[in-house]
């Protein structure tokens, strides 16, 4: 009994204040939710934005990262352990938003937020697959509307650390720039691109990554019926002005890129040289980029794919756009550095995220 109340004065000496920044603030987003029940005082403090905030930005930094693949009526959540996914150990999710078709898109994936597109109706959502708190955000002037094939989306955070949707939207030969605002759930229209060229149906624009500031886009093109080639545009959340950005220096035929980022670098997979295709991995410093990996002769199988990066150790997580996916491996050499992980799974759309509290309202 003695050691058990010395244990407790022990506790109660820390504060509150110190507990929950300094303790709480580390503990999975799960394990949070459960400490909301002790009592009134613990719920009140954990249930504010600005809480949520502080434990997003530290549970971002761990490489606790989850897969979801969501169906026609429910979500699959995955554990990524180490280096794998643990399929034995999964989560079914009942999906909280209603849709008159199985068929959806998971655009983009930003702490623990997913931007999900209702393909039948185009309609966007913002998602927090662990809270299940949605918001719809198309409105009665067609904006948050969106057609995955043209359009490209992306989350980033403005200067006084809210949370923005950037919406690129082409229709009918013309392109226009629209951002939402989760915490005043409106949407603006913002000035775009003066050249012509960035606007054509034929380009095709890839969801945006935001690192350091900057929402990055990779806009690939066909040259001729032979030859293709990509370019790399920034988009500054501050100024909110797009920038082009140089491309590492590789033979420009058949280029195609794919962002990702990694202990928040930006990097880039780079598949070029037809017809004996190269696979490089690059990342951004300052205004160079510096290889990082040189992969082993494989073939094209980034093409088509969104890589998500998973570990340190050489290995990364591929979903190609019919949700299946993939581990690519790039310890091993050839063909077998490239092997599926949990089969095919057509018809459901899958990412990678991190559980928090973040709310699509926020």
């Amino acid at each position: 009994m003695r050691r058990h109340a010395q244990s407790r004065t022990c506790i109660d000496d820390i504060g509150i204040d110190i507990l929950v920044s300094h303790i709480l603030v580390r503990l999975p987003a799960r394990c949070v939710g459960q400490c909301r029940c002790v009592c009134r005082e613990w719920l009140s403090l954990l249930s504010t934005q600005q809480f949520a905030i502080t434990h997003c930005r530290h549970i971002s930094t761990t490489y606790d990262q989850k897969f979801i693949l969501i169906g026609s009526l429910s979500g699959y959540v995955y554990p990524v352990v180490f280096d794998h996914l643990s399929r034995s150990s999964k989560i079914v999710l009942s999906l909280p938003f209603e849709r008159s078709s199985c068929l959806v898109r998971i655009l983009a994936s930003f702490e623990g937020l997913l931007c999900i597109c209702l393909c039948d109706t185009g309609e966007m959502v913002i998602w927090n697959p662990l809270t299940q708190v949605y918001n719809m955000v198309a409105n009665s002037k067609i904006r948050g509307l969106c057609n995955p094939r043209l359009d490209a989306v992306a989350f980033y955070v403005d200067s006084s650390k809210g949370y923005m949707l950037l919406h690129l939207k082409r229709f009918g030969g013309k392109m226009w720039l629209y951002i939402y605002s989760l915490r005043r759930q409106l949407w603006r229209k913002v000035g775009f691109l003066d050249e012509q060229k960035y606007f054509k149906r034929k380009l095709k624009w890839s969801n945006g990554t935001f690192c350091k500031g900057v929402v990055y886009f990779t806009v690939d093109f066909i040259k001729n019926r032979f030859h293709s080639g990509s370019m790399l545009l920034g988009f500054d959340v501050k100024l909110e002005k797009f920038n082009k950005i140089r491309y590492p220096n590789v033979p420009r035929d058949d280029l195609e890129g794919h962002l990702l980022l990694i202990h928040n670098n930006l990097h880039i997979f780079l598949t070029h040289g037809m017809p004996f295709w190269s696979v490089d991995l690059w990342r951004l410093d300052g205004d160079s980029w510096i290889k990082v990996w040189v992969f082993p002769p494989i073939r094209p199988i980034l093409l088509g794919c969104t890589i998500t990066y998973v570990i340190s150790t050489g290995k990364f997580l591929v979903v190609d756009d019919y949700g299946d996916v993939n581990e690519l491996d790039i310890t091993l050499s050839g063909e077998d550095c490239y092997y599926p992980v949990l089969g095919s799974y057509s018809m459901l759309a899958g990412a990678v995220f991190t559980e928090t509290l973040v709310s699509p309202n926020m």
